[in-house]
């Protein structure tokens, strides 16, 4: 919680700077543009240049300000929304998850009673079937129960934990369209005080700049948010194959580690032999 307010205060904090700057760019704009009235000379006003339209970067940048500071806002929490994806899609690929190749060279140190060499390179894997197969290899002498019910609560404390690393995309993809409400609300704020200050002699171009504040901010939530929202579903299924690739994997290492090939005598005990005619599973909890 205290993460989230020091991020959302920096945002205030640098979306305060922006917009004096975005203030001090329009002025210059404003003063080039009449400059550059007065220096043309009334031949250069031909049909040309009257059809030249502004690039579409420029009126982008042009709609953006009318949205003021909440347009700021909105783009710098898709900032950090695309640097949590990013990060996330990286960490939550299927070989940092489930490495085919660790699977294969686990079951061969264990095969051939290195278990130090296997607890030394599962813990320095990194991945989910890395720590819990260093788990295993640290408590194989306990048994299959006990071992099963160790490899479980790691796998399920770990999935929690990348639960958890989504939470900024989800903040993002709520924010977003609540922003865009503020600026919605702001803008008609805008417009009824102008309303009023004009009085009857009021014209319908005045209200353009907030009415168009009240929209600009509006869509920019929209388009930010229905991203976030797809991509969050996305990690999260992510996690979920990722589980259950895990919990096969795992669940067929311990099956041939304890049951079929046992590590130790302890392993081997009569109690052990009733649970192999059992399923063997991983007690992960769904995602």
């Amino acid at each position: 919680m205290r993460a989230v307010v020091v991020v959302l205060t920096c945002l205030l904090i640098v979306s305060l700077g922006v917009r004096s700057s975005f203030a001090q760019t329009g002025a210059a704009d404003v003063d080039a543009a009449v400059a550059s009235v007065e220096t043309d000379s009334p031949a250069s006003d031909t049909p040309e240049l009257s059809t030249q339209e502004s690039s579409a970067v420029e009126e982008l940048v042009h709609k953006l300000r009318q949205g003021g500071i909440v347009v700021v806002l909105q783009i710098l929490l898709s900032i950090v929304g695309v640097s949590v994806a990013l990060e996330r899609l990286v960490h939550l690929r299927g070989k940092a998850l489930v490495p085919p190749k660790l699977v294969d060279d686990a079951d061969r140190l264990w095969k051939g009673g290195k278990f130090d060499e296997l607890v030394e390179m599962a813990g320095k894997d990194g991945s989910l079937l890395g720590l819990v197969i260093e788990e295993v290899a640290r408590h194989r002498s306990a048994g299959h129960q006990v071992v099963s019910q160790l490899a479980g609560d790691v796998a399920a404390r770990e999935i929690r934990r990348h639960m958890q690393r989504l939470f900024p995309i989800a903040l993002v993809a709520t924010l977003e369209p609540l922003l865009g409400l503020l600026g919605t609300m702001l803008g008609m704020i805008g417009a009824f005080e102008t309303v009023a200050v004009a009085g009857s002699m009021g014209d319908a171009s005045i209200l353009a700049d907030d009415i168009a504040k009240a929209l600009v901010t509006t869509a920019v939530g929209l388009i930010i948010a229905i991203p976030a929202v797809f991509i969050y579903q996305c990690l999260k299924s992510q996690i979920g194959f990722g589980s259950a690739s895990l919990d096969q994997a795992a669940s067929g290492l311990i099956s041939d580690w304890l049951i079929l090939a046992p590590a130790s005598p302890d392993a081997a005990d009569e109690t052990d032999t009733k649970e192999s005619r059992a399923p063997v599973g991983l007690e992960v909890e769904a995602v």
